[in-house]
């Protein structure tokens, strides 16, 4: 899992570092990551579903925030907030580590997804369209929490042993 994660998350040309197992990915995670790997993640889940990025910009989701604010740093427009450490990659902050959580969880979840359905724009559909088992509730949006990641990875199990979902 852990290396289909760091290609989602940009590689070692993004990361600035290998990374093989789980314990290499803690450990970046708690070093924090370069804000170009979130871009990485949130190119995918913005800009494959167009309408998804508009609700997000639209409603501001805290949990999708800054993943819309690393997608606008990345291209060069700014960062929302002072005093961010440049990253290995030049003039790019580092994120912290809690922030570098969230971001390997949703490349995580993106992951299994990707598994489960069977290529990137299938899942990153399904994350990013309301779900029925979730009371309508976007999977994307609960990647903030373990608890949410749990939910949507649970129902991303049913779905990969046929349960219905």
């Amino acid at each position: 899992m852990a290396t289909q994660v760091t290609e989602l998350l940009g590689g070692e040309r993004v990361l600035g570092t290998s990374v093989h197992s789980n314990l290499d990915l803690a450990r970046a995670t708690r070093e924090g990551l370069p804000a170009a790997a979130a871009m990485q993640v949130g190119e995918l889940l913005l800009c494959y579903e167009p309408a998804f990025a508009r609700d997000v910009h639209a409603t501001l989701l805290p949990e999708m925030r800054h993943l819309v604010s690393l997608v606008d740093v990345y291209r060069g427009l700014r960062w929302p907030s002072e005093g961010r450490e440049a990253g290995p990659i030049g003039r790019y902050p580092r994120l912290t580590p809690e922030e570098s959580d969230i971001v390997v969880r949703m490349a995580g979840t993106l992951a299994k997804a990707i598994d489960t359905l069977g290529d990137r724009t299938r899942a990153v559909h399904w994350l990013t369209t309301p779900n029925p088992v979730l009371g309508g509730e976007i999977p994307a949006r609960l990647l903030d929490t373990s608890a949410g990641t749990g939910e949507v990875e649970a129902i991303l199990e049913r779905i990969e042993f046929g349960v219905y979902s």
